[in-house]
């Protein structure tokens, strides 16, 4: 793996991160919004954006290999 590869795969992971925590921001929201407790709507949170996560890293373990 070249280091320009490296350096946008590390590109590509911190954005999957700002894209899961904008997610888990929207998942709270949604949860204040039908009038959830604040605990409870943190941790719907806190479940959306560990699943958009584990999207993304699993999306980025599909396409990485046939990138190289």
């Amino acid at each position: 793996m070249t280091a320009q590869m490296l350096m946008f795969l590390m590109l590509v992971l911190g954005m999957c991160v700002l894209f899961s925590a904008l997610a888990g921001i929207i998942g709270f929201g949604v949860a204040l919004l039908v009038k959830a407790p604040v605990d409870r709507a943190i941790s719907w949170g806190t479940i959306v954006a560990f699943s958009v996560m584990t999207l993304c890293i699993a999306l980025l373990a599909v396409v990485v290999p046939m990138a190289t």
